[in-house]
């Protein structure tokens, strides 16, 4: 039932920023980062023009991760929230994992 209320004030959350996102891939990565840092994220989020990822660690275990990363996903193509023509990645990591990634998935491309 908590994961349920993090994963809609989430959404919420990226409601509120899509007024600020527009279609800069960093911009969209900054819009995330504030999304997760507010409802998610352990600690704050990253993002890295150079390697086109977004990182953010969260208390949850590799299944959760991935459906997490999914519903994140799925947030920003209903946002409309695009990561340009080259491909992003959202990274989830745990404490209990260290630095490794426990669930990654792409992040919306702009349709074409």
């Amino acid at each position: 039932m908590m994961r349920q209320w993090m994963v809609l004030a989430l959404c919420v959350s990226i409601s509120a920023g899509h007024a600020l996102a527009d279609t800069d891939s960093v911009s969209n990565a900054k819009t995330l980062c504030r999304a997760v840092d507010t409802t998610i994220s352990l600690s704050p989020c990253t993002y890295s023009e150079e390697t086109k990822t977004v990182t953010v660690s969260v208390a949850t275990r590799g299944g959760d991760a991935q459906e997490l990363c999914r519903t994140i996903e799925s947030s920003l193509i209903e946002k409309q929230i695009y990561f340009g023509a080259d491909p992003w990645k959202l990274n989830l990591k745990s404490p209990a994992s260290g630095d490794d990634t426990i669930a990654s998935c792409d992040l919306p491309q702009t349709p074409r």
